[in-house]
């Protein structure tokens, strides 16, 4: 162990840079593993049937990933020693050797077993999750290393052995396994690795199209606002090129390229990771420059010129364009096809944008309610705070109209369609969920704001600059209670015009149908009004026949009926129709 630490000690920057892909390597493997260890054990445990078989199996596709891992990282390894400028010690080279010297006969006869138990039948789900991990470790480390290698090509115009080597070898593990994969029917364990390469892709995309675009917005800005001297756009433009065409591969291999499968966890992928994800993003790009312009008009506390106080606004600009792209893109792809009508996920769409911004507006309003407080007070407001103040102006103004954008077409749908909105499990949810958790922090801040007033009247000094002391509790209590009590009346109204509509249906009707050869006509009463029909023959010979006339005034006589049980009399002049009610003993 001492003579690869002195070698690795001796390491060039290249081999360096193999070394932290490799590691990075090992912590992908063990992040996906985490779950599946856990999964195993769970399995185990209540599985009595098993006998050890799936234990068996799991260790078995353990030992075959952690082969593959040891042969792969001991490779790039090997190939990044062409690089004549990396000078390693003879420990590096040992290791190196010994990963791949004990990791490929060990990969050759675990790949010899695992081909056996599938052609017996045994181990099918393992071998699935052993895809899923073994393509997502080959995958980001692939991508990571052939940016980095770009990264050192285009900004430094250097071939880097190390991450070129990485690249290669790690990418040839990917795709062996995305072609083993994809040659099989995509089940539910292989759809994660779709999903979580998709997520990969596009997390990267996203942010190195942000750094891309802000790199080129800044140049711009460079050459109008004359800040070209404290600014270097056009080394991180060369930089961020690499990452962005990399990642940009990924998501449209993950994303682009399969046929959607529009699964609940191909929606719950789309509605967290592209709208929420792409909403958040945007949001924090508008409010950034909306704070900005806002800092400015109330005065530029920090006494900057135009051109300085607002160079960072490309980067406000680069958030909201990618993050509105991502936003627009995800939502599109939810879409219903061309129904006309309103879906489930459309209205956890239309929920989960107007939450946050219902959050983002609160949040605001409760530091503008706090700012306002403070400065009630003699010496209370510090010209200093005013960029606060801003701020939370700013995350007023953004989260307001959101909130507002969502929650009014929502209404308006509520009322042109009450049955369909207030029977939505998302509906309830979401007025739940807001009712409990605002109810919660509101009574949480109470609790705060209580307990000061009563240190400070124990303490004897109690005096009108409580208010100060108290000025956030008292805003949180104050707003949030505010929020949470109008959900409540939204949800109070939800329910009592859900019970008024389900009353006439909850009514149980019976109606006992006294005639001679009447079961036609109680059938037909029947599927016309949903009540309970029960049939009393007359044994009379002078019952007279219950004609079609009689038949429809019957139907319309229990559906206007305001009475629960009936008795229908068939006479010569017609149908008597007596309500009754059961006779208490």
């Amino acid at each position: 162990m001492a003579q690869v630490l002195r070698g690795a000690s001796g390491l060039g920057g290249g081999v360096a840079v193999e070394a932290l892909w490799v590691a990075a390597g090992i912590f992908a493997l063990l992040l996906l593993a985490s779950p599946f260890i856990a999964l195993a054990v769970f399995l185990v445990v209540r599985s009595r049937r098993d006998r050890g078989g799936f234990l068996r199996r799991f260790f078995l596709y353990g030992m075959l990933l952690l082969s593959g891992v040891l042969v792969a990282a001991g490779l790039s390894g090997l190939l990044a020693l062409a690089d004549p400028d990396v000078e390693a010690g003879t420990g590096y080279t040992a290791f190196m050797l010994s990963c791949v010297i004990v990791g490929a006969p060990v990969l050759l006869l675990t790949a010899r077993r695992v081909r056996r138990a599938l052609a017996a039948g045994e181990g099918a789900a393992g071998w699935e999750i052993y895809l899923t991990a073994a393509e997502l470790t080959g995958l980001l480390t692939a991508a990571g290393a052939a940016a980095v290698w770009g990264r050192s090509l285009l900004l430094d115009f250097r071939f880097d052995v190390a991450p070129a080597a990485a690249a290669l070898v790690w990418g040839a593990v990917w795709l062996i396994h995305h072609r083993i994969a994809g040659g099989r029917p995509r089940s539910d364990r292989l759809r994660w690795g779709v999903i979580l390469g998709s997520l990969a892709g596009l997390a990267g995309t996203a942010v190195f199209a942000v750094v891309f675009l802000e790199a080129v917005l800044q140049m711009l800005y460079d050459s109008a606002a004359g800040t070209a001297l404290v600014s270097s756009a056009g080394e991180t433009l060369r930089g961020s090129t690499p990452g962005l065409a990399v990642w940009g591969a990924v998501w449209v291999r993950y994303w682009w390229v399969p046929a959607p499968v529009r699964d609940p966890l191909w929606r719950g992928y789309v509605l967290l990771a592209g709208v929420a994800g792409g909403l958040l993003t945007m949001l924090a790009g508008v409010w950034d420059l909306s704070y900005r312009i806002l800092d400015w008009w109330l005065g530029n506390a920090d006494g900057l010129s135009a051109g300085m106080h607002f160079m960072e606004a490309p980067r406000a600009l680069a958030l909201a364009a990618v993050g509105g792209f991502l936003w627009r893109h995800h939502r599109a792809a939810l879409g219903p096809g061309g129904a006309p009508s309103r879906t489930e996920v459309d209205r956890v769409h239309d929920y989960m944008v107007a939450g946050i911004g219902l959050l983002a507006a609160a949040g605001g309003l409760t530091a503008v309610a706090a700012a306002v407080i403070e400065a009630s007070f003699p010496g209370g407001f510090y010209s200093s705070d005013r960029s606060a103040l801003a701020a939370a102006v700013t995350v007023l103004l953004v989260g307001g109209p959101l909130w507002l954008r969502c929650w009014a077409p929502i209404q308006r749908r509520r009322r042109a369609d009450p049955a369909a909105e207030l029977g939505s499990t998302t509906r309830r949810i979401y007025l739940v969920c807001l009712f409990g958790a605002g109810g919660l922090a509101a009574l949480v801040s109470l609790l705060i704001l209580v307990y000061t007033v009563l240190d400070l009247a124990l303490a004897g000094a109690l005096d009108a600059w409580v208010f100060y002391d108290i000025r956030w509790p008292l805003a949180l209590t104050a707003v949030v209670g505010a929020a949470a009590g109008y959900h409540r009346a939204v949800r109070r109204a939800d329910l009592a015009e859900a019970l008024e509509q389900e009353a006439p249906a909850a009514a149980v009707r019976s109606v006992v149908l006294v005639g001679r050869s009447v079961g036609e006509a109680a059938r037909m009463v029947q599927e016309r009004t949903g009540a309970e029909v029960q049939v009393w023959e007359r044994p009379d010979a002078e019952a007279p026949p219950l004609a079609p006339d009689g038949v429809e005034a019957l139907i319309q006589a229990v559906e206007t009926s305001e009475h629960r049980r009936l008795l229908a009399v068939v006479r010569r002049r017609g149908v008597e129709v007596v309500p009754y009610e059961a006779a208490q003993p």
